[in-house]
């Protein structure tokens, strides 16, 4: 027969009550034991010093006659001994100090006689030391939670998006796939970032591909990269993609609503197992990264007439966020105003401030563009405005109901001389940020201003390229 190997774990001592005296008599609480006549049988020394007598004077003594001596002024032993259960009291020592006495009862095996009493101490003043040092670490905490969200831009004082911050923070640390819906302009890319901010992964890189801005033949090779010669015109040397680029990061896909069926197969797989294989490869590769994506489209009712993945959906909506349009959210609107303003002062070397019915009429607007409307708005008004203090009259044009696209407007204000192709560029620049302000797609957009996808797409690309300047 086999034997058995023997445990290299040694066995516990059997301690006698001399170890376990020593033990007490080294903890930093104080230790005060009495019978079940309420006399006293020990105190370690922390007690001895909190009680302020020697022990010889202590031992033997009941609990009563110690509170008689001014010891303490009432006992927790006499409580424990009275209820027969724990107890907690506040007492206060000879010496002016207030503790937290707690005492239990310790019974016979019939458990109908207390045969001692066992009770701690803490100070309070160190408790409520302690207390106050962990509420200003908290306090610190959120200090730099705000700092931090401020530095993204994201900017709020409407309690539901107050509670958005704090699921934000909650979830950022949870490696999983976030989806965030709302309306184009919610701030759905500022939620995004403040999630890489707060996330583990915050040293790694944060990459953005909006899936509605790039042709649906180059999507793939965008997002998952190509081997050197996987089609004509390829780089030699072959291209990583987005996915590989985000390594050790987080991966924005905006606009996902935007992306062909068969790519959502491959997206889902790399959701799946974090495996990619490149356009024209046959190895897969291994991709630690994170993926949010985000959309002003109903993905349900997509899912339904099926122009999205049901799979995909759900395996990207396990931790699903909802942001509210600007116009359910009032409060947001004074302050975004008050941080576009200063934003603008900074950056143009203004002066402005804000009167009551500046806000009054910014709060009687709809703003079907949502926050990124606000931000172009203010920008606006701030350049053309002449006086220092901004009110209701500088923003009668801007916010003029019939001036939309599609609207019975037929004219171009122009405000003072500038070269024409200057003029070109700026009239391009506002009619295409209008649109995909209102329409939330470039598709959508380049209906609505009669010109070809691809030369909205063109537009945003130099505008984007010209903020990042």
């Amino acid at each position: 027969m086999e034997m058995k190997k023997k445990s290299s774990a040694r066995r516990p001592e059997n301690y006698d009550a001399k170890m376990y005296k020593i033990m007490a008599e080294h903890l930093g609480e104080e230790i005060f034991v009495t019978d079940g006549d309420g006399r006293v049988i020990f105190v370690n020394p922390r007690s001895i010093e909190l009680i302020g007598m020697p022990a010889d004077e202590i031992i033997g003594k009941t609990s009563e006659e110690l509170v008689e001596m001014g010891c303490f002024d009432k006992s927790v032993s006499q409580e424990v001994l009275r209820s027969g259960e724990k107890a907690d009291i506040i007492q206060k020592l000879s010496d002016g100090r207030t503790v937290l006495a707690t005492g239990v009862p310790v019974y016979n095996t019939n458990h109908d006689r207390i045969l001692m009493t066992i009770s701690t101490s803490k100070d309070v003043s160190e408790i409520n030391r302690l207390l106050h040092t962990v509420e200003e670490q908290q306090e610190e905490i959120v200090a730099l939670r705000q700092t931090a969200f401020e530095k993204e831009e994201f900017i709020t004082a409407d309690p539901k998006m107050l509670n958005l911050k704090n699921m934000i923070v909650k979830i950022a640390t949870l490696d999983m796939p976030i989806l965030i819906e709302g309306e184009t302009g919610v701030g759905k890319e500022v939620a995004v970032r403040s999630i890489h901010k707060f996330s583990d992964r915050s040293d790694g890189p944060l990459f953005k591909i909006n899936c509605g801005s790039i042709p649906a033949n180059l999507m793939e090779s965008e997002l998952f990269g190509y081997e050197k010669g996987a089609f004509t015109g390829a780089e030699k040397s072959g291209k990583k993609g987005k996915i590989r680029m985000a390594e050790g990061g987080t991966l924005f896909l905006d606009e996902i609503g935007e992306m062909p069926l068969d790519l959502q197969v491959k997206l889902l797989d790399f959701l799946q197992d974090g495996y990619i294989v490149p356009v024209g490869g046959t190895k897969k590769i291994r991709v630690n990264a994170r993926v949010v994506a985000a959309t002003n489209r109903n993905l349900k009712e997509m899912c339904a007439s099926g122009a999205f993945r049901q799979d995909l959906y759900y395996r990207l909506s396990v931790l699903p966020i909802h942001i509210p349009p600007l116009r359910e959210r009032p409060l947001d609107i004074e302050a975004l105003a008050r941080f576009y303003v200063s934003r603008c002062n900074s950056k143009y070397h203004l002066h402005h401030t804000l009167d009551e019915s500046f806000y009054e009429t910014l709060k009687s607007y709809s703003w079907p563009g949502n926050v990124r409307e606000l931000e172009h708005v203010i920008e606006r008004v701030s350049v053309m405005a002449d006086s220092d203090v901004l009110t209701k009259d500088n923003l009668t044009m801007m916010l003029n109901p019939d001036d939309e696209i599609g609207g019975d407007i037929s004219r171009v204000m122009c405000i003072g001389i500038m070269p024409l192709k200057q003029a070109k560029k700026n009239l391009e620049r506002d009619l295409v940020n209008k649109a995909y302000d209102k329409y939330g797609s470039t598709y959508k957009a380049a209906k609505a201003l009669g010109v070809d996808q691809s030369t909205v797409v063109k537009i945003m690309k130099r505008l984007n390229a010209s903020k990042d300047e």
